[in-house]
């Protein structure tokens, strides 16, 4: 980015700008829970490499690595990443009477195919390009989740829902259905590929007269500050960091290093989760339960990630 010369005063305006707005506490943390900052000490910042992975016969599924190390429910060919549910020995369709006699199957496909990067990521963009599996129960997920279970980010694509997608977050492990997720009409996520972006990426921009050194200046060292879920390039969904936080201040905002994430998973059994997905599948019509993976494309924000 080309800098003008700055003169004098212009030096002293920015001078006095970088005291009255970055002012901040002395004592700095890398993973504040209420308020991140970033750090002083480049050497603690997130070691990330921005990347774009292509799964085909020639890259493999490169640095990626399945979650259990499974060989089986997944291949890799010039179409994608061939994610797969395969079939359990014995289907068995149950229903529940404690549970409004939802069915669900007794026993799951033995496969659950999660592929993991081989990075973490604080703050940042990452665009999943994937082709969902449209079998009623089986359930796409594209997921940036802190590791141990905490801070999350996702979109969920029901094989039983193909015109929706679902977006929900997660803050340090708190899982509290129904309140942080979102319902999205959209085309068919089974019919094609399409983009799925989460953009945890940049503090909130707004409007001003100041020239970008300026802005520069100001918006330094100050967390991101939303979330966007876009869909082939369209904004779906923004949670800001502001509607997290309560009457002290207290937000529950994903603020943590996590491992980017993409699966797929049978539903099938509680019957409460297969309710919710669609489901249960039913292996007597169904022979191939598949989501395909084509690219995976992550950017690291260099404020609070060492870029390799």
């Amino acid at each position: 980015m080309y800098l003008p010369k700055l003169s004098i005063g212009a030096i002293a305006l920015l001078s006095i700008m970088s005291q009255s707005v970055m002012a901040a506490p002395a004592a700095k943390k890398a993973h504040t829970a209420v308020n991140a900052t970033a750090p002083e000490d480049t050497s603690s910042l997130n070691a990330c490499t921005n990347s774009i992975t292509v799964f085909n016969d020639e890259n493999g599924t490169g640095e990626w690595k399945e979650e259990t190390n499974a060989k089986s429910g997944w291949s890799v060919d010039d179409d994608g990443l061939e994610l797969v549910l395969e079939p359990p020995q014995k289907f068995v369709r149950l229903t529940n009477a404690s549970d409004y006699g939802n069915p669900y199957n007794e026993f799951a496909s033995p496969n659950a195919p999660n592929f993991i990067a081989p990075q973490l990521l604080h703050y940042g963009k990452v665009t999943y390009q994937l082709k969902t599996s449209g079998v009623a129960g089986a359930v796409t997920a594209a997921i940036l989740m802190a590791p141990g279970g905490g801070d999350e980010i996702d979109f969920e694509m029901l094989g039983g829902d193909r015109n929706k997608v679902q977006t929900n977050y997660f803050y340090a492990g708190g899982i509290v259905y129904g309140v942080n997720g979102g319902d999205h009409d959209t085309e068919d996520t089974a019919a094609g590929f399409h983009n799925y972006t989460i953009d945890w990426y940049a503090t909130r921009m707004f409007k001003s007269d100041l020239p970008e050194i300026y802005l520069t200046v100001f918006l330094k060292n100050r967390s991101p500050e939303q979330i966007q879920w876009l869909v082939d390039g369209t904004v779906i969904r923004t949670t800001t960091k502001k509607e997290t936080c309560n009457d002290k201040n207290v937000c529950s905002f994903p603020s943590h290093p996590t491992s980017v994430q993409v699966g797929l998973w049978d539903s099938s059994d509680p019957s409460s989760t297969a309710e919710w997905a669609k489901g249960p599948i039913n292996w007597n019509t169904t022979e191939s339960v598949t989501a395909v993976i084509k690219s995976v494309s992550i950017e690291c924000n260099p404020e609070y990630n060492q870029i390799a």
